[in-house]
């Protein structure tokens, strides 16, 4: 009996680890006929900001006529958000089919690959049924060890912000992680970069040149904010983007890499790049829900802090209230450390996840930073974020990708 689309999630949440390294990947998409040969790839890697970046990328190349897949993560809302295919999220059964594929493929493997092995394996294999010209893929933690960087050729390569997280896989100094980063791009390969430190621009050169990538740093676009939003100067073009003071260096990295593209055939015209950009629009990304709630990652400091600078230019003036949970294995201090001295108050909570930090011991952590309250129970800490925050106010959930979604269950009934 064919596979459920119940059945394919519970076989990635089955092996939720980390492990990186590309032997079990490539040995998969051997098994499976080498999907990722049969489509241009543009690979997207950075701390932060790189969601974003693909999205603005496979959005203006869909707008252009292009046949494009994205593959990011994390999911927020739903798995199948992370397999789309001309702006749509791959049905379920299409995932379940794709994911039985791959899981008849590992049975002849030494090793059972990852759940992002598997969901990187299944979104190539739909890539290559749907006959994609091109697919833009999100890079998970890693760089040069990730499980996207599969064997084969890329078209370009787009390097975002880089800062400290995953540093017991990627290495303890933002130099290294950005060396890590940087090698996706390989001999031929187009590696352009957004504006970094200068010991992470030096670490990033020696790697392309070692490699014989050419590299590129691309400075942000003009940007402003006004009573619509916010919006950058794109080929002269005034184009709306997502809320983020960071939005500007993803938007302008996008726009380097589309014209980039135009030499493999891949044509993206000024107004098609603005239509897609203008239309993007991610779940968990300083998303704003309503009036009064915005939902953030801000998982690691360097995310932290642009959020906190965002709610200062967007909401000056507003009472505003963290909702805040973080996993235990992150920068527990430079989270909160970034997002709360921007609000009034925080309410911590405990949530369905072993990684969860504990909501008490991140209130008494709040607690140097602002009023800290601590509820267990995610539904009654949202009323109280709500009441904190006033009917003028506006709530922030953030900390981690993992609870976003439970807050935003709750918010309409509280």
């Amino acid at each position: 009996m064919a596979w459920t689309y119940s059945r394919a999630v519970a076989y990635v949440k089955e092996n939720a680890v980390s492990r990186p390294g590309l032997e079990r990947i490539n040995a998969l998409l051997r098994a499976l006929g080498m999907p990722q040969e049969r489509f241009l790839r543009v690979h997207v890697a950075g701390t932060n900001g790189k969601g974003s970046t693909a999205a603005y990328i496979a959005a203006a190349l869909n707008a252009a006529g292009h046949k494009t897949g994205l593959f990011s993560s994390p999911a927020v809302c739903d798995r199948r958000e992370c397999i789309c295919l001309g702006g749509e999220p791959i049905g379920e059964l299409e995932y379940a089919y794709c994911m039985e594929r791959v899981a008849r493929a590992a049975q002849a493997l030494p090793q059972r690959p990852t759940a992002f092995e598997a969901e990187t394996a299944a979104a190539y294999l739909y890539f290559a049924l749907k006959g994609c010209r091109v697919a833009v893929l999100e890079a998970g933690m890693g760089g040069e060890w990730d499980a996207t960087n599969a064997e084969g050729a890329k078209a370009a390569v787009a390097l975002t912000s880089v800062g400290l997280d995953h540093t017991a896989f990627l290495g303890g100094s933002a130099e290294e992680i950005a060396r890590t980063k940087a090698a996706l791009a390989s001999r031929g390969e187009a590696l352009f970069c957004q504006r970094q430190t200068p010991e992470c621009e030096e670490a990033i050169k020696d790697v392309a040149r070692r490699r014989g990538a050419e590299c590129v740093f691309v400075p942000p676009l003009e940007s402003g904010v006004d009573e619509d939003g916010q919006w950058v100067l794109a080929f002269g073009r005034k184009t709306r983007v997502m809320l983020g003071t960071r939005q500007a260096d993803n938007a302008a990295l996008a726009a380097a890499v589309c014209t980039h593209l135009g030499k493999e055939g891949l044509l993206v015209p000024p107004s098609a790049f603005c239509a897609g950009v203008a239309g993007v629009r991610l779940p968990g990304r300083q998303e704003l829900v309503g009036k009064d709630l915005m939902l953030d990652g801000a998982h690691n400091p360097q995310a932290a802090r642009e959020l906190g600078k965002s709610l200062d230019l967007y909401f000056p003036g507003r009472p505003k209230t963290a909702l805040i949970g973080v996993f235990a294995d992150k920068d527990v201090e430079g989270v909160l450390a970034g997002v709360l001295p921007h609000v009034s108050a925080a309410v911590t909570f405990d949530w369905d996840d072993p990684r969860a930090s504990s909501g008490e011991k991140l209130q008494a952590a709040a607690e140097k930073y602002c009023k800290a309250y601590y509820l267990p129970d995610i539904r009654q800490a949202a009323a109280l974020a709500k009441k904190l925050s006033g009917v003028h106010g506006l709530t922030v959930g953030c900390g981690s990708f993992s609870h976003l979604q439970e807050i935003r269950k709750v918010w309409s009934e509280v």
